[in-house]
C-alpha cells in the first residue's frame, strides 16, 4: 500500500490582519470557485460540454468520480476531495497569517493551480477590507518534522516539493496508549445524521478511519492494511481523562455553519495502530468540511504519569 502527499504553507503578511479572519475562512469555503477560475481554459463552456474535460485540472480534482471497481464503491462510496486546507493563527501580535494545504495523490500534479487559487482567494478577501493589501506572500514546502523549505520561483513548483508517504507516517509513528487531541478549527462531526454537539472519541476515530482508508483507495495504491473491525470495537474502550472540548460558534464568524467542536482532550486506552492512524488523519483534517479548513487538529504524545494525575 502507498499514498503520497505534500504539505504547503503560505505566509501572508498584511496590513489588516485582524479584519481578515472571517473573510479568509469564508474564502476557504469558496476555494473551489477560485481553483476553477485559475485553471479553466474555456470559461464560456459548461463543464459537461467542454472539449477540454480530459486534461482539465478542475474536473480531475473536484469531480469526485466514483471508482470503476464496484467493491471500492461499496466500501468507500463517494471519494473525498484530494486536499485539505487550514489557517494557522498562533501569534496574535504578528501581522502574519499562515494558510496551509495538504495535496494528496494526483492533486500534487496541480500544485501551480492550487497556489494560483490560494492567491486569488487571498486577493478576493483583501478586497473586502478597506485599503487592505499584501505586504508579503511566501510559499514553503514542509517535511515530516515541519521544517520549511521555501518554494523557489526560479524552479518549477514540483521540483521544490517535499514528498511525504502515508505508509511512512503509519510505520514510524509510536504506538502510544495515551494522547492529547487539540482541535485548532471547529470540528463538525456527524453522528446519526446530524452534527454532534459533544465530542465522542469512538465516533471521531471511526470517521478518521473511513477518511484515511478512502484516501488510500481512491488516491493511493492498495488498501489501508488495518484491522478495521478490531479498531472500531476498541475505540469504544478508550477513556477520556480530561475534556476541554466545547461546541462553539467562533468569534470570527456569525454563521452557524462554522460552529463546531474546539478545544483539547486527553485520552488513555488507545490500542496498537490507533495513534498512528490519528496522526496520519491530522494531515487530512476531519469531519464535515474537512477539505475547506474544518476539523484541523493536532495529536500530541504526552507522559502517562501526567495523564493519570487527571483521573
Amino acid at each position: 500500500m502507498s499514498l503520497d502527499f505534500v504539505r504547503i504553507e503560505c505566509d501572508l503578511v498584511t496590513n489588516c490582519k485582524h479584519q481578515l479572519m472571517d473573510q479568509l475562512y469564508s474564502g476557504l469555503r469558496s476555494f473551489e470557485g477560485h481553483f476553477k477560475c485559475s485553471c479553466c481554459v474555456n470559461v464560456q463552456a459548461f463543464c459537461d460540454v467542454c472539449s477540454f474535460q480530459v486534461e482539465c485540472p478542475y474536473l480531475t480534482v473536484f469531480s469526485q468520480q466514483l471508482s470503476s471497481d464496484p467493491e471500492v464503491v461499496r466500501i468507500h462510496q463517494k471519494p473525498p476531495l484530494p486536499f485539505s486546507l487550514y489557517i494557522s493563527d498562533t501569534n496574535d501580535t504578528a501581522s502574519t497569517y499562515t494558510l496551509g494545504m495538504t495535496l494528496i495523490g494526483i492533486a500534487v500534479n496541480y500544485i501551480n493551480d492550487f497556489k494560483s487559487a490560494l492567491e486569488s482567494m487571498i486577493d478576493a478577501c483583501l478586497n473586502t477590507v478597506q485599503n487592505g493589501e499584501i505586504i508579503s506572500l511566501r510559499f514553503y514546502a514542509l517535511d515530516y518534522q515541519n521544517t520549511r523549505y521555501e518554494i523557489s520561483h526560479s524552479k518549477s513548483s514540483i521540483a521544490s516539493l517535499v514528498f511525504l508517504s502515508a505508509e511512512n507516517v503509519l510505520s514510524t509513528a509510536i504506538n502510544s496508549s495515551h494522547a492529547i487531541l487539540i482541535f485548532k478549527s471547529p470540528l463538525r462531526l456527524l453522528g446519526n445524521g446530524s452534527i454532534l454537539h459533544h465530542f465522542d472519541f469512538a465516533t471521531f476515530f471511526r470517521s478518521q478511519l473511513r477518511r484515511c482508508s478512502s484516501m488510500f483507495a481512491y488516491y493511493g495504491k492498495g488498501e489501508l492494511n488495518l484491522d478495521f473491525v478490531l479498531l472500531s470495537k476498541s475505540a469504544e474502550m478508550v477513556s477520556l481523562l480530561e475534556d476541554d472540548i466545547k461546541y462553539i460558534q467562533p468569534s470570527w464568524s456569525k454563521s452557524r455553519n462554522c460552529s463546531g467542536l474546539t478545544g483539547s482532550a486527553a485520552f488513555i486506552g488507545l490500542v496498537e495502530n490507533m495513534y498512528p492512524l490519528l496522526l496520519l488523519g491530522s494531515y487530512f483534517n476531519a469531519g464535515k468540511g474537512a477539505a475547506y479548513g474544518s476539523g484541523n487538529y493536532q495529536i500530541d504524545f504526552t507522559d502517562a504519569n501526567f495523564l493519570w494525575t487527571r483521573v
